[in-house]
């Protein structure tokens, strides 16, 4: 971590994971939930509960940190890279773990890695002449 910008997001990452695990054990596992979504008048909790399980079933949150991780890596991108972690992260939470992880490693790889983002890697050892 060299500057400002990486504890940003950080902090962003642990914020936007923190949050949607809070949703998770607050909106969409607890049994009441079920019961007041499937009844003839819904409460309007139930839409972003409906979205949520929607783009849960379809891949979505893998599908997206994939895409976000992919062109973090081959942009060189660290804003890309965060928000692969971001979304990746998501991604597990949300059960797409096969692609949110692929997606998440290759956003990490492409925010930390020194030599990928136009820096010189640190040599510990040089040529001997």
């Amino acid at each position: 971590m060299r500057n400002r910008g990486d504890w940003i997001g950080i902090a962003a990452c642990v914020a936007t994971t923190g949050a949607m695990i809070a949703y998770r054990a607050w909106g969409v596992e607890p049994g009441f939930w079920v019961a007041a979504c499937t009844s003839a008048d819904p409460p309007l909790a139930c839409i972003p509960r409906a979205a949520l399980g929607f783009a849960q079933y379809w891949s979505l949150w893998g599908l997206a940190a994939l895409t976000a991780g992919t062109s973090a890596f081959a942009l060189a991108s660290r804003p890309l890279g965060m928000l692969a972690v971001a979304l990746g992260a998501m991604a597990v939470i949300n059960w797409n773990a096969s692609w949110g992880m692929l997606g998440l490693a290759l956003g990490a790889w492409a925010w930390l890695d020194p030599a990928r983002r136009g820096r010189p890697a640190r040599q510990t050892a040089g040529p001997t002449g």
